[in-house]
């Protein structure tokens, strides 16, 4: 079978799975399509117009230092405390599994995700930036609660991030493949998955 048929269908049949939606692929939630609500977001977000911090200041270090100490710190206690802090109130925010555009909203997207876990943390390698867009490398390191303890698992993703003249987040857009470490988990999911890669 052609490539994108089967890659099509391991996408139709996932979303089933997690939303079930039967509704065509534009309803779904996409990670990586450049639709109106991402393109709107780069307009909005335009560094000529919100006035960041200036590359190489003080300002500039301590916006980048509180973005990497929420994640390096992902706890319930940390993101309760100081999402708020990192974020903006009003903020576009694309993942691989959804979108939002409020940070209270994103808090309890983040802290629901701690169900399943143990513990969860994210190394950050490096952090790049081409005028005042910042791309976070970061390596995401999570133990889940159905493995013994301290069975870590680790996975490489870059965040795409902008920041107003506070210094916080308005535009967060991940670029992160959830393949292997959430939807193998699942066994009907890990079955599709195997058999799609066997074909390519």
């Amino acid at each position: 079978m052609p490539h994108t048929f089967l890659s099509s269908l391991l996408v139709s049949l996932l979303c089933i799975l997690f939303s079930g939606c039967a509704s065509s692929y534009k309803t779904m939630h996409t990670q990586t399509i450049p639709d109106d609500f991402y393109l709107q977001a780069l307009r909005s977000s335009d560094p000529s117009v919100n006035a960041p911090p200036a590359p190489g200041s003080e300002a500039e270090a301590a916006m980048i230092e509180r973005v990497k100490q929420l994640f390096s710190h992902y706890t319930r206690e940390n993101l309760e405390a100081n999402l708020t802090e990192v974020y903006a109130e009003e903020v576009y925010f694309r993942d691989a599994f959804k979108q939002f555009s409020r940070a209270e909203a994103i808090r309890e997207y983040m802290l629901a995700g701690l169900a399943p876990l143990n513990q969860c943390e994210f190394v950050f390698n490096r952090v790049a930036r081409s005028g005042s867009d910042y791309y976070f490398d970061w390596t995401m390191r999570l133990d889940f609660k159905k493995t013994p303890p301290n069975t870590w698992e680790a996975s490489i993703g870059v965040s795409h991030m902008r920041f107003n003249s506070e210094g916080k987040v308005i535009f967060h857009q991940d670029y992160w493949d959830p393949t292997d470490i959430v939807y193998r988990r699942i066994p009907i999911a890990r079955q599709l998955i195997a058999y799609v890669k066997k074909q390519l």
